[in-house]
């Protein structure tokens, strides 16, 4: 499973990780024992950060007004490798990375988890504004075969469009997307990224052929992929890391259980091994 690498590497070579903490007594409680759990395990070194530390934490903790904006600055000044989300605002949290990194847009590649057969997989987009074309689209293919390669797990690539092929003639809107997912699949092919399918609208066959790594139509179906995945479906998300950032950013859930935080950590201290190779 790619949650096993990742733990498997993190422990190997842990690294520093915030990690946010809101203010909801149920995430500060929740957020705590994950990272006690998470630096037994050896995962990481952790700092948490939030705006007021509990009486009883014996974890180092930042106190500040404005937690999601004091946690991105420890990444750039460089005094963590990594942090994740964790439990604090995501609109907060968004608003002050967009600031940091001066961009309108980020594309972040979820690691998501069937309820049934617990298969994982990478998946993108699942932001609403991503893949509005194949370049986007293609740029998730590159960026989660390389990541698979790394994991020294072999990539078997699911593209995803709005119909079987002989639907082009229901809409514009429908042929845009089977045409994108043809040139994604041949481009991919150009650039020697194999085991790449067009599965038309059929992501439950990607599910049962197992493709690791998916890629839907557009981010308005990716993002409601995956709610109905993680909120209505019984699977689990596992973090979402923000793309081309040159240090580790794990998005979470606000109300994310405790292994998708556990997941969350080892994914940071994994992908900061990786970008310091």
């Amino acid at each position: 499973m790619i949650t096993e690498k990742l733990i498997k590497i993190a422990k190997q070579n842990p690294a520093k990780i915030a990690i946010g903490v809101g203010e909801n007594p149920k995430y500060i409680k929740r957020t705590i024992h994950v990272a006690e759990k998470a630096i037994e395990n050896k995962l990481a070194n952790i700092i948490l950060i939030g705006k007021k530390a509990p009486i009883d934490c014996k974890l180092e903790f930042l106190s500040t007004d404005s937690p999601e904006k004091s946690i991105i600055n420890l990444s750039n000044q460089n005094k963590v490798d990594g942090i994740v989300r964790g439990s604090l605002s995501s609109s907060k949290f968004l608003v002050n990375l967009k600031k940091s990194f001066k961009k309108d847009v980020f594309y972040r590649l979820a690691l998501l988890e069937t309820a049934k057969t617990s298969h994982q997989f990478l998946f993108s987009p699942v932001g609403i504004d991503e893949c509005k074309n194949a370049d986007e689209k293609l740029f998730f293919v590159k960026e989660g075969s390389l990541l698979l390669k790394k994991l020294k797990i072999q990539p078997k690539i699911a593209v995803l469009s709005g119909g079987r092929e002989e639907d082009k003639k229901r809409g514009s809107r429908i042929a845009k997307t089977i045409d994108e997912a043809n040139q994604v699949v041949e481009r991919a092919n150009d650039l020697g990224i194999s085991n790449v399918k067009n599965y038309n609208i059929l992501i439950e066959d990607a599910i049962e052929e197992k493709a690791n790594l998916i890629i839907a139509p557009e981010g308005i179906a990716g993002n409601l992929i995956y709610r109905t995945l993680v909120h209505l479906g019984a699977g689990k998300s596992h973090g979402a890391v923000y793309l081309s950032l040159n240090r580790p950013v794990i998005d979470t859930s606000r109300v994310g259980p405790e292994f998708e935080y556990f997941s969350a950590i080892a994914f940071a201290s994994t992908i900061s091994f990786f970008q310091k190779k």
